[in-house]
């Protein structure tokens, strides 16, 4: 009761407490680092071995955005991104922190779950200045907490809304029939233990389910304009705008909005840039970046932006061959795109040419 009791108390000093760092993105790193992440319980290694070794980046500009599998850095130290695997397979989904500059979260949609590797957890980066990963808490570069009151049947993707609330969407839908949920969090100080803590669930359907099926499958979500977005994962991508009830845990409305009529098919990643002039969207192997109208709002701006031509293309240099993209986000204040796959490879991608349509 005293725990409950205590958690209870953290979520309503979250919700009322001001904004604590107004610093432009991406702030200074927190250098302080004392001693060592735990070792993981059994299963997959914490991140590949030669992280722990591994040479800094070269300058964010001149980096390649392939990922070289390394291994686990060494406590307190920053690694080199593109040498980084994550701590834990099956990434699915990436969102960057408003209220803590350089950190983002990420998810799993499904893999084995240890003490060490739960699936019930958001998972962190900090990404410094410097384009490397840097400690998040006690020397650990990719730490997680735990989801209290969240199951996760099939978690695909994370985004925050204007009040810095996390959304985690239970949307994958494989079987047809699953049912799916969206689940409103609260965001703790990532250098500590405290847990997410969950403050509504909403369960949902698609109002046009595929043939032979209860709903839609569906991996990616986007926040834009006070609405919450989701992205079928289909034939021409089609777009939904939620409508939240005012009461929670009721039901939410899915209104279809609009889908692409070229082929950007079966998408898993979906991101805005800070200035509203590029929507970025991504399928396991391959991204496709549109010109948006930062004039527009809503799904006025989702209809023009993907009503035309990506202004760039190109494909993940994943290492294994098969990254398995399922979780993106625009590195604040710039162009540059940070990806994660389920393989547990990283890119880190710099502003590309926006003429290059293949």
């Amino acid at each position: 009761m005293l725990l409950a009791a205590a958690v209870l108390a953290t979520a309503v000093a979250l919700l009322s407490a001001p904004d604590p760092d107004s610093r432009p993105w991406p702030g200074k790193p927190d250098p302080a680092a004392a001693g060592a992440p735990d070792p993981a319980a059994s299963g997959e290694t914490a991140v590949s071995p030669a992280a722990q070794t591994a040479e800094p980046a070269a300058p964010f500009a001149e980096s390649p955005s392939r990922l070289v599998p390394g291994a686990a850095a060494k406590a307190g130290q920053p690694i080199a991104i593109h040498t980084a695997d994550l701590p834990a397979s099956e990434a699915s989904g990436l969102v960057a922190s408003r209220r803590h500059p350089g950190v983002f979260y990420w998810l799993r949609d499904g893999g084995g779950a240890t003490t060490q590797r739960p699936r019930a957890a958001l998972w962190t980066i900090r990404l410094g200045e410097d384009a490397q990963s840097h400690p998040v808490r006690r020397g650990e570069n990719f730490p997680f907490a735990q989801v209290f009151d969240g199951a996760n049947t099939d978690w695909e993707d994370v985004v925050i809304d204007d009040d810095d609330n996390l959304w985690i969407g239970d949307i994958g839908a494989n079987d047809c029939v699953s049912k799916q949920y969206l689940y409103r969090t609260l965001e703790p100080e990532p250098d500590t233990d405290d847990p997410f803590v969950v403050t509504a669930k909403y369960p949902l359907a698609f109002p046009d389910p595929a043939p032979g099926c209860r709903t839609r499958n569906a991996e990616a979500m986007l926040w834009l304009d006070g609405e919450l977005y989701i992205f079928a994962k289909t034939t021409n991508s089609p777009v939904y705008r939620a409508v939240l009830p005012a009461e929670r845990n009721a039901p939410v409305a899915l209104l279809p909005v609009t889908k692409f009529d070229h082929a950007v098919n079966k998408i898993s990643v979906s991101t805005v840039s800070d200035d509203r002039t590029r929507l970025t969207l991504a399928g396991h192997s391959r991204y496709w970046v549109f010109a948006a109208d930062p004039a527009l709002t809503g799904d006025a701006f989702l209809r023009k932006a993907m009503s035309g031509k990506p202004v760039h293309t190109d494909t993940f240099a994943s290492a294994a061959g098969n990254a398995s993209v399922e979780g993106g986000s625009y590195v604040p204040g710039t162009h540059d795109l940070l990806f994660v796959a389920e393989n547990k490879e990283i890119f880190l991608v710099p502003d590309g040419p926006v003429a290059d349509v293949r």
